[in-house]
């Protein structure tokens, strides 16, 4: 329960394009952070909850760059159409993933633990969740630099497993027995399951 909660603080916010300065991340983030665990514990429906995170999230990945990473060598070969169509399904299933798993939330709290620089073009912002009884679980954020001083998300590590490099395996298998319009009906195929399942409801 609480691994599918990290992947919900790490789901709600793949959808930005909107670049932070440097100097701006840790604080920007430790703000947005903090409002986002004040909506998750809020007696909203799901749905409510979630419109919202993405409301408040909806600036800070490169989503682009996360689909080709997600994609790997197969999107490296795909038109400008189909990398748009493998976009767009990539962003509805990450969203679908939050909305089902947001019921699981339980008063977790947050705090940044530690930044790092690993080369120039490159900055970490580690955090830390801490649940109710005490257990504490890691997430970082990777930064790129995508201008002269502008950052984007690229990657989340959850309990140190990167995000990105996770559905790139399961891509990458799926691509070793089918091509690409396989691989996008298959997402496409989740993606319309998940619509016509019930949403969970909110058990606070």
């Amino acid at each position: 329960m609480k691994k599918i909660f990290l992947c919900v603080l790490a789901v709600m916010m793949a959808v930005r394009v909107c670049a932070l300065e440097l100097e701006q991340i840790k604080p920007q983030l430790s703000k947005d952070l903090n409002t986002a665990l004040e909506i998750l514990a809020r007696n909203a429906s799901i749905e409510q909850k979630s419109n919202e995170l993405f409301k408040l999230f909806d600036v800070y990945f490169d989503y682009k760059l996360m689909s080709a990473l997600a994609l790997g060598k197969i999107y490296k070969s795909l038109d400008n159409a189909q990398k748009a169509q493998f976009q767009e399904k990539f962003k509805e299933r990450l969203k679908f993933s939050l909305s089902e798993k947001l019921s699981f939330y339980t008063d977790e709290k947050i705090t940044i633990t530690g930044d790092e620089r690993p080369n120039e073009k490159r900055y970490f912002l580690h955090t830390q969740i801490t649940s109710q009884n005490g257990e504490a679980y890691k997430l970082s954020f990777k930064f790129h630099r995508n201008g002269q001083n502008d950052y984007l998300v690229y990657d989340v590590d959850i309990l140190g497993v990167s995000l990105i490099q996770t559905y790139k395996a399961q891509f990458e298998d799926l691509g070793l027995r089918a091509d690409f319009n396989t691989i996008l009906s298959r997402l496409n195929a989740m993606n319309e399951l998940d619509k016509k399942e019930p949403k969970p409801t909110n058990n606070k």
